[in-house]
């Protein structure tokens, strides 16, 4: 799809600032529940009595069924750990990423299992599957009021993203749409906690459209299909004893999966999390290849009459 064709001109403009922003009491309020998780906080009290650190979820674009079945999760992989490892962990799901940022400041937080995004710094331990591979495809799922087929019916529409943290444009932009348009198609869209409140935003009319995995979007229409999207990660948050880490390790296969979202853990796709990481920075609008005219010498001769 060439940039001419939504009106863009050649070089790649700017995201606006602030346009998938969660609307302004929510990172207010995001960051009192943030500062009441940390140490010393009430919230903590019960996980500080007993010792025990914390195994997390933070996957926020992953299709459960909703915070319960989230909670629900983080508590049976902590169990598994905790079985494994030979220590108590305690659940714990995460709202948002300032919530995670704070559990991992407060050094409480042992393991988590994140969006591929969100690994940053930290030790990748082993990688989702679902249907036996590492990566899914995410869908374009329109609302009712999108009546035309294609990327191009978007065009000036809302989008709902899911937030993740740092380098989310580039994750929509760049690593799903691979630039094929620039940072300026969608209009201004509110932004969802998690891709079930995403998908309801569409629902209600509230936004045009939103990336959810392959085979999730319900009864919302689909006009577009991304390359595979790397899976979340399990990860080595906090420092731990080389022992802890080895019975971790050891016990990946055996890792408990959640219906519906994915099947279980295996190897981690190195290479898929590294192609993630590239398309992270600011968008870029991709530019068509020249064709260039053959040389005069490759052209058939014409004999004049």
């Amino acid at each position: 799809m060439s940039a001419a064709r939504h009106g863009m001109g050649a070089a790649t403009r700017p995201p606006r600032p602030g346009r998938w922003q969660l609307p302004a009491f929510v990172p207010v309020l995001l960051t009192a529940l943030a500062i009441l998780a940390a140490p010393g906080a009430h919230a903590q009290g019960a996980e500080e009595a007993d010792g025990a650190a914390v195994v997390g979820l933070f996957a926020p674009r992953a299709p459960f069924a909703g915070s319960l079945a989230r909670k629900q999760y983080a508590e049976a992989l902590a169990a598994a750990l905790s079985t494994a490892a030979g220590q108590p962990f305690r659940g714990r799901a995460f709202a948002s990423a300032a919530e995670f940022d704070a559990q991992v400041a407060s050094g409480r937080l042992a393991f988590a299992v994140v969006e591929a995004q969100a690994v940053g710094g930290h030790t990748p331990l082993a990688q989702a599957r679902s249907g036996g591979k590492s990566a899914r495809p995410m869908v374009l799922a329109v609302g009712p009021g999108v009546s035309s087929d294609g990327l191009g019916a978007l065009a000036g529409r809302s989008l709902a993203p899911v937030p993740v943290g740092p380098g989310d444009e580039g994750f929509v932009y760049n690593h799903l749409l691979q630039g094929e348009v620039g940072a300026d198609f969608f209009g201004a869209g509110r932004g969802a906690l998690d891709a079930q409140g995403a998908l309801a935003l569409v629902e209600k009319g509230r936004a045009d459209a939103a990336f959810v995995w392959q085979g999730t979007s319900g009864g919302l229409r689909t006009v577009f299909t991304s390359r595979p999207v790397p899976l979340p990660v399990l990860v080595e948050v906090g420092a731990v004893s080389p022992a802890v880490r080895s019975a971790v390790q050891g016990a990946v296969g055996g890792l408990p999966g959640a219906a519906g979202v994915f099947d279980g853990f295996g190897a981690v796709d190195a290479a898929g999390l590294a192609a993630l990481k590239r398309s992270l920075g600011p968008p870029q609008l991709r530019r068509a290849t020249p064709v260039l005219a053959p040389m005069a010498t490759d052209l058939p001769s014409v004999t004049p009459h």
